[in-house]
């Protein structure tokens, strides 16, 4: 409400004019002059209530302005971030793509690209399936070495005129004949289906009860067996549980393996075809 002082200067200005009407020329020029000196407060809070709402008016804009930037900023930022994980996704996979056009460049062997296509969850970790048959080549049969620039992943199975299935080196029916670095035993490393953390591993089995196995050391095919050719890596040794001499007569121990290759991501492989 109007502060009652503004009213009744207002009340006064409406007398004096009322007044101001039937006066004389001199009188209506003095009561003007008091008029005036009366009604100035009043103008000038009228003044400052103007300038109150053109300031809030002025801020209400100046906040939208800045609302709508920082939607803006933050709608470009996103952009951004899209195009540095594009980039980031492009640069990965070229660099993958680089260490397999290096990997058959320099192989000893002839090899055949594959990309993997399916992967079945109740067999996650048995065996996949690959977009390679028999109708891409004709030498493509079952039991043939699968690898990866990392080393080794498994071998064929079943082979299609179109696709291919590759059982995987950590399923129990994969069987590879192997060495160790360090000490040079020999043993056939077979899937283990007690998978930890996710992570499936690998059992080199029939080591000599005497070989001195360190965990760490890397383990290679050995080459025997005609499958898979020596010299491809299969794994590191992770453990080396103890001596049990109620089992297999004591005669071997075993090593548990952890496969080279991160089975968990399988996209591009090679099979072995053959020598070059």
């Amino acid at each position: 409400m109007i502060n009652q002082k503004y009213l009744f200067t207002f009340l006064a200005l409406a007398v004096l004019v009322v007044l101001g009407l039937s006066q004389s020329p001199k009188t209506q020029e003095k009561m003007r002059h008091v008029a005036y000196e009366v009604s100035t407060p009043a103008l000038s809070f009228f003044s400052k209530i103007k300038g109150f709402f053109t300031r809030v008016d002025s801020g209400l804009q100046t906040l939208q302005e800045a609302q709508a930037e920082a939607i803006k900023l933050r709608e470009e930022n996103a952009r951004l971030q899209t195009e540095i994980n594009l980039l980031h996704d492009l640069s990965k996979e070229n660099d993958r793509l680089r260490e397999m056009l290096g990997f058959k460049t320099d192989s000893l062997f002839k090899l055949l690209p594959c990309r993997v296509i399916s992967r079945d969850p109740s067999s996650w970790w048995n065996s996949v399936q690959i977009n390679r048959g028999w109708y891409d080549d004709k030498n493509l049969e079952k039991d043939m070495p699968v690898v990866s620039p990392r080393g080794v992943i498994g071998k064929t199975s079943v082979v299609n005129d179109r696709y291919t299935e590759v059982l995987l080196i950590v399923d129990e029916n994969c069987k590879i004949a192997a060495s160790i670095q360090g000490s040079n035993a020999q043993g056939i490393v077979v899937g283990d289906s007690n998978y930890q953390e996710g992570r499936p591993r690998a059992r080199m089995k029939f080591i000599d009860r005497a070989a001195n196995i360190a965990v760490g050391e890397l383990v290679y095919t050995s080459g025997l067996g005609g499958v898979f050719p020596q010299g491809l890596l299969i794994g590191t040794v992770a453990e080396v549980p103890k001596l049990k001499d109620t089992t297999a007569a004591g005669l071997y121990q075993e090593a548990i393996i952890d496969p080279a290759v991160d089975l968990r991501q399988l996209d591009e492989l090679f099979i072995i075809i053959g020598a070059k």
